[in-house]
């Protein structure tokens, strides 16, 4: 047993001190040795202190960078950025040093090692993000596909939903390669497992997504989308729209002539034509200019005839308080009862309404302001139907700006240079990027590296990390 003990004992300290300040994207140097004083000075401690807790944050330098280099032997001169940092942390750590000198199994530098790494912290954060959602009374999703540098379909999937301490957040939970099947039912069974995964299939509340018309028709079991808070006005300026481009339908020939007249065009150039038959080239470009305008009518009404659906919106427009303090939006309050029914006690909404209408304390710039108004007061048990209210207006998404900004991150990640990248490796490289604040956040908490440490230790690999 005395044997056992000192295995453990001789074994965890190079453990610790070399798994804790692995460069994966966050601070190497708060990933600090916990080392005895009763094995060094206080001195020493105090200098190894130094170098990790005060020197120039690594982390800024190391986002979204390549870890690896393409020779990385002892007798290159670039190892790769990976490499080179733990070499330049060793040269003023000498117990990391004499570890890197002196180690034969677990050397801690392998591409291994590094996914590890980077899979460890990617579950912690996944799994704080899944007790925000838990406690999230709504949530929805957003979609949307772009191809990377090695010609993939990516497809990648965005979390809205609302906190406890009343803060929208849009989280970015992974990439998707979709390149072998980018049909509808493909896409949608993607949506689906995710929702599974997530286990927010009773609190969904909408979906959005650009540019994938075909998933409309897959998808619209799930709940509705929405474009704007302000339903009214937005209905307005589509059907304008709409006005407008039915009424080109008229105006070919005058957009013929002034096509004619400005560019020279000549319109029988590009119309292919047999020697037997004879096409008038008016006509001609007069169907396809037709079959263009009719198409873009067509899927505005398709895209925007639920938008009436969303009405409810209305209840919370400050701006007509005291026309509703006169009359009461009856149709805005059946238009949630229809959609949203289920999450909501309409009548003790309505009468908290009514409150609201009547005092000028509730008459805040947006939703988000009176959400966090009422949380700040401690109305929430006295008002909760309102305060749900704001929390499903705001969890509704209005763009997919959120899917559009981890596209940028996607091609800084994955470059022509690095083009090999896994998709595991993908996602949670992404992951820390695009969420810094919640890993920022995370590891100021005394827990955060025993939970990567945790999860790290658990992988199969030729030594064992874990003592029964």
């Amino acid at each position: 047993m005395t044997n056992r003990l000192i295995l453990h004992s001789t074994s965890r300290l190079p453990y610790n001190m070399f798994i804790l300040q692995q460069p994966a994207l966050i601070r190497i140097h708060c990933f600090g040795v916990r080392l005895d004083e009763n094995i060094v000075n206080k001195r020493s401690w105090q200098g190894v202190e130094y170098y990790r807790y005060h020197t120039p944050e690594l982390s800024t330098s190391l986002q979204e960078l390549s870890f690896r280099g393409h020779f990385e032997s002892e007798g290159s001169n670039n190892r790769g950025n990976y490499k080179e940092l733990v070499y330049l942390i060793s040269k003023y750590d000498k117990q990391m040093e004499s570890h890197l000198d002196t180690a034969s199994i677990f050397t801690g530098l392998s591409n291994r090692i590094q996914n590890d790494l980077i899979e460890a912290i990617h579950k912690v954060m996944l799994n704080e993000m899944q007790k925000e959602i838990d406690q999230a009374k709504f949530v929805s999703i957003l979609v949307d596909e772009t191809s990377d540098v090695s010609a993939s379909s990516q497809l990648s999937t965005v979390l809205r939903y609302v906190t406890e301490d009343c803060v929208t957040k849009e989280r970015f939970i992974g990439f998707s390669d979709v390149s072998a099947d980018r049909s509808a039912n493909a896409l949608s069974e993607h949506v689906f497992k995710c929702i599974e995964t997530w286990e927010c299939g009773n609190k969904l509340i909408a979906q959005t997504y650009d540019g994938a018309a075909t998933m409309a028709g897959q998808l619209n079991g799930l709940q509705a989308k929405s474009k704007s808070h302000d339903i009214v006005y937005c209905k307005q300026q589509i059907d304008k729209t709409r006005t407008v481009l039915e009424n080109k339908l008229d105006n070919f020939s005058v957009f013929y002539d002034r096509l004619g007249e400005k560019y020279g065009v000549d319109a029988g150039i590009g119309i292919q034509r047999s020697k037997n038959i004879s096409i008038d080239p008016q006509r001609h470009y007069r169907t396809l200019y037709n079959k263009i305008i009719s198409t873009k009518v067509d899927q505005i009404k398709a895209r925007y005839s639920s938008l009436e659906e969303f009405k409810f919106m209305e209840l919370l427009n400050f701006n007509k308080d005291d026309e509703y303090c006169k009359q009461f939006p009856v149709d805005s309050l059946d238009s949630l009862r229809t959609t949203y029914g289920r999450f909501f006690d309409v009548i003790r909404l309505q009468s908290e309404l009514n409150v609201m209408y009547s005092m000028k304390d509730f008459k805040k710039p947006s939703v988000s302001h009176l959400m966090s108004y009422i949380n700040s007061t401690d109305l929430v048990e006295a008002i909760p139907e309102l305060f749900n209210l704001c929390k499903l207006i705001l969890t509704i998404p209005s763009t997919t700006a959120s899917v559009e900004r981890s596209f940028s991150a996607l091609s800084r990640i994955k470059t022509y240079q690095r083009n090999a990248t896994g998709e595991r490796r993908l996602s949670g490289l992404a992951l820390m990027s695009i969420e810094k604040d919640l890993l920022q956040e995370l590891m100021k908490r005394e827990d955060f590296y025993e939970n990567v440490i945790d999860i790290f230790a658990q992988k199969d690999r030729r030594i064992e990390l874990i003592y029964k």
